[in-house]
């Protein structure tokens, strides 16, 4: 990238030039043109050196900005992974109601959430009219807000927001009909991009599959591996986004599993040719479509005397330390970005980088309840760390 000079820096230039080509001194007071004249250029060639920066970020996916910001970036997207962001998915939920037979609920009738519900405070409405034929019927609500701040649970309740005739105001969630989805974050879209440019399809590697669940919404990361002792087989873990997984920790729901199963038989491009959409090789006849396993850590750091301060930023890094490791996976991962063990001497690395002034006498790190030393993270292990589980002792 080119480095921008200031606009001081582009009029002491514009002067010096003046000077030396006309062979004079340009005094600072008094009346002389040539300082206002420089003063005039060295704002226009800011403007140039501005729009040269701009054009150069823009040309390489990892700086581009989003096209809203009038990047580059999408672009990018709708070249190589053949879409723009994912938008936010509105939940659909199947509630149950009750009333008189024949009673009709209109289309567009809406139901506000309870303030003991999942997402209280927001709207749910009926898209077609519904009559009922028993006294309690299910009917199917849809979010007026997408996305996970919306998100309903099984026994969740409702209550219609103007009244029905014969029918009760109430209504309880009993299943979730469509899965509410975050939109997908810029930098998480400028990373698919990357890595799509970085791993390029091999027929059926692990890689492949890595690309191909990438295109599930919902996905953060997929763990590829064939099945030992047997052939055709492929264990496919899958690791969600914190804010749609089932439990914030990364575990996917059962739809984002079935979303995933669908891009890896079928790619999601319906513009393409049926004959051109198959994705899963032949030779594989079976897939098993499994959620991460989640390893919850636990670090005691004993010894040595904190400030407040200090203790809140060795959670901070450990936590983000120790959340960045991920399983391995040959042929998919870059080699020089391998991060799949958390041992003791990674542990002491961080907060000696954090805190180098505070010295501690031991640490104590347990995976599970299980206290070690070191751990292999493998077969779509994902360590979970909050900073409530780090102590002192």
């Amino acid at each position: 990238m080119i480095t921008i000079p200031t606009l001081k820096e582009i009029y002491d230039d514009a002067i010096s030039s003046l000077e030396t080509n006309l062979g004079i001194n340009i005094p600072t007071f008094g009346k002389n043109i040539f300082r206002p004249l420089a003063a005039v250029q060295a704002a226009k060639l800011k403007l140039y050196y501005l729009l040269l920066a701009k054009v150069q970020k823009n040309i390489f996916v990892d700086t581009a900005d989003p096209v809203a910001q009038g990047g580059t970036l999408e672009r990018f997207g709708e070249v190589k992974l053949g879409r723009p962001p994912n938008p936010a998915v509105a939940g659909q939920y199947t509630s149950t109601v009750t009333g008189t037979v024949s009673a009709v609920i209109p289309a567009q009738t809406t139901f506000k959430s309870d303030d003991t519900s999942s997402a209280p405070g927001y709207l749910y409405i009926l898209d077609i009219a519904y009559t009922m034929t028993s006294t309690s019927e299910s009917i199917t609500l849809r979010a007026l807000t997408a996305g996970a701040v919306s998100k309903l649970s099984i026994s969740d309740t409702l209550t219609a927001t103007a009244p029905i005739s014969n029918v009760d105001s109430f209504a309880t969630v009993t299943a979730v009909f469509v899965e509410s989805l975050e939109s997908e974050g810029i930098e998480v879209y400028r990373q698919r991009i990357i890595e799509a440019y970085r791993a390029e399809p091999q027929g059926g590697a692990a890689v492949d599959y890595r690309l191909w669940a990438s295109d599930a919404q919902g996905v953060k990361n997929s763990y590829p591996y064939a099945k030992a002792g047997q052939d055709g087989i492929i264990d496919l873990y899958v690791e969600a986004t914190t804010t749609d997984s089932s439990d914030g920790k990364g575990t996917p729901t059962s739809g984002i599993l079935t979303a995933v199963e669908d891009v890896v038989e079928l790619d999601p491009d319906t513009t393409l040719p049926m004959n051109e959409r198959g994705r899963k090789p032949l030779g594989v006849y079976q897939v098993n479509y499994l959620p991460i396993s989640i390893i919850d850590i636990t670090i005691q750091i004993t010894g040595g005397s904190y400030t407040t301060d200090q203790e809140t930023s060795i959670k901070s890094a450990l936590v983000e330390a120790v959340n960045l490791v991920r399983p391995f996976i040959t042929g998919a991962d870059v080699v020089a970005d391998k991060n799949n063990i958390l041992d003791n001497n990674k542990t002491v690395f961080v907060i000696q980088s954090t805190v180098p002034s505070v010295a501690f006498t031991g640490i104590s790190i347990t995976f599970n309840s299980v206290s070690l030393t070191t751990y292999l993270f493998n077969n779509g292990e994902i360590p979970n760390l909050a900073s409530a589980n780090i102590t002192y002792a």
